[in-house]
């Protein structure tokens, strides 16, 4: 079957889905290359879902999610399965369907991507060992969360997560085929549809607990299957970045609402964030919403070939410095609360990160296909990616300002106190903060964003 595309028919997901491993099979390649040059000469890899888990003394199962490096190959969500690739062959995929009237055990729906590979079905993990081992497993890598199957399977340790092949296999992930761009794409469509019902919760006086309901219906998603706990606050709350409970209806409703939630299509993930306010709000909050969407709009055009994220992350730093400046919270100009460091109080996470089959996915900090490291400035400790944009990559961008009491006590007790106006600090305090997030794809023209066109926003009810 003809996997080109026809004139004026968009692809289908089988013929995205095999040029999409025409292309990891290029990756690979290159990371054996870089493998063997490290002294770990292998001819193919096995990849790994991993095994299911249960909690400690107990029989219930960890809810399981299979590893991303397996992933990427099929779209399979169950322990127990692998992937034999070898440069130039289809990939081997070993299915492990075992025979169960406890649970179900039939194969999931999306069945577009059997075509390309060669599909083997078994009963169990040892079937399994049976048929890699007749597949042939002489100089092949384990990459996988389980090292005891590895052994099993009698592969030598040395063969089992090798740094020297692990380092290429992270790089290239964030480089995204056409492939995960519809993923990434289908999940941002359903994380939207979650956002907009939402929002219309929080507007109608709902509690957290109500308003993450009404996300995750909308979204069409289980509670195991959004792919982060999703972050829903209102008011003071939104200032704990990573809030994770959901209070009832004795917290609502609230003025402020910043909601951090996400969907998954595949594995591929979604992450947006919107913050939301009803009439009658600070007039300056409001502005403050209003200021961070605009200025995270500029930073999303700037997702652009060749620029440092860092450099990005550093402008983000100015332009909150400019908005907390004309809003009256900085008493200096925007120049001297940026050189004194004083934005990192009100904005003190990294700009974003980079996006994929995880969230926060893998090589942030990795200097290149054979690894090594490029750590975040020390004045900015927590930011998450130190790479150079390119084409494919999908990156989150995420500014923020918060009122977090914590941060802000040594500020009000420094020497430089007088530069902040701290009456409208607190006033503004008990409203938490903002975050305005999109997705985005650097191209080798304007940046892509998979999110904004789902979301109008931020404006207040």
């Amino acid at each position: 079957m003809s996997t080109m595309p026809q004139p004026g028919l968009p692809d289908s997901p089988a013929q995205l889905y095999r040029r999409h491993l025409e292309t990891l099979d290029q990756f690979l390649v290159k990371a054996l290359a870089q493998a063997a040059t490290q002294g770990a000469p292998f001819d193919g890899v096995l990849f790994h879902s991993g095994a299911a888990r249960t909690y400690h003394a107990d029989d219930q199962e960890i809810p399981f999610r299979p590893a991303a490096h397996f992933h990427r190959w099929v779209p399979l969500t169950t322990p127990d399965h692998w992937v034999l690739a070898r440069p130039g062959r289809k990939p081997q995929v070993v299915r492990v369907r075992p025979q169960d009237f406890w649970y179900d055990t039939a194969p999931p729906p999306v069945s577009y991507w059997e075509e390309s590979v060669a599909l083997h079905e078994v009963e169990s993990f040892e079937a399994a060992g049976r048929t890699l081992r007749a597949l042939g497993l002489d100089r092949t890598a384990y990459v996988g969360p389980d090292g005891d199957a590895a052994t099993t399977l009698g592969l030598a340790p040395e063969a089992v997560q090798p740094e020297a092949l692990l380092a290429p296999l992270d790089w290239y992930r964030a480089y995204k085929t056409d492939h995960e761009m519809r993923c990434l794409r289908r999940a941002a469509v359903k994380a939207a549809a979650g956002h907009r019902q939402a929002r219309q919760a929080f507007e109608n006086g709902a509690s957290e607990r109500a308003i993450h309901w009404a996300f995750l219906a909308a979204s069409g998603q289980l509670e195991k299957e959004v792919p982060y706990e999703t972050i829903v606050a209102l008011d003071a709350k939104g200032a704990i970045l990573h809030y994770q409970h959901k209070r009832g209806p004795g917290a609502a409703p609230g003025k402020v609402f910043l909601l951090d939630a996400g969907a998954a299509h595949e594995g591929y993930a979604a992450d947006i964030t919107r913050t939301w306010c009803v009439n009658g709000t600070d007039d300056t909050f409001r502005a403050l919403i209003d200021g961070v969407d605009a200025l995270e709009r500029q930073l999303v055009a700037r997702v652009t070939a060749g620029r440092p994220y860092l450099e990005l992350h550093v402008d983000a730093h100015r332009r909150v410095a400019a908005l907390l400046h004309d809003l009256g919270v900085f008493k200096v100009s925007a120049e001297e609360a940026f050189e004194r460091g004083l934005t990192a109080a009100f904005f003190p996470h990294g700009l974003g990160h980079h996006l994929g089959l995880q969230v926060h996915d893998v090589g942030g900090h990795q200097k290149g296909p054979d690894g090594g490291r490029v750590p975040p400035p020390e004045e900015y400790p927590a930011l998450r990616n130190t790479r150079i944009l390119e084409p494919g990559h999908v990156v989150t961008i995420e500014p923020g300002i918060y009122f977090i009491p914590m941060l802000l006590e040594p500020l009000r007790e420094g020497v430089g106190a007088g530069r902040i106006d701290w009456a409208l600090v607190d006033r503004l305090t008990p409203l938490g903060g903002v975050r305005i997030e999109d997705n985005v794809l650097c191209t080798a023209d304007e940046p892509e964003d998979f999110t904004r066109p789902l979301i109008e926003g931020p404006r207040g009810a």
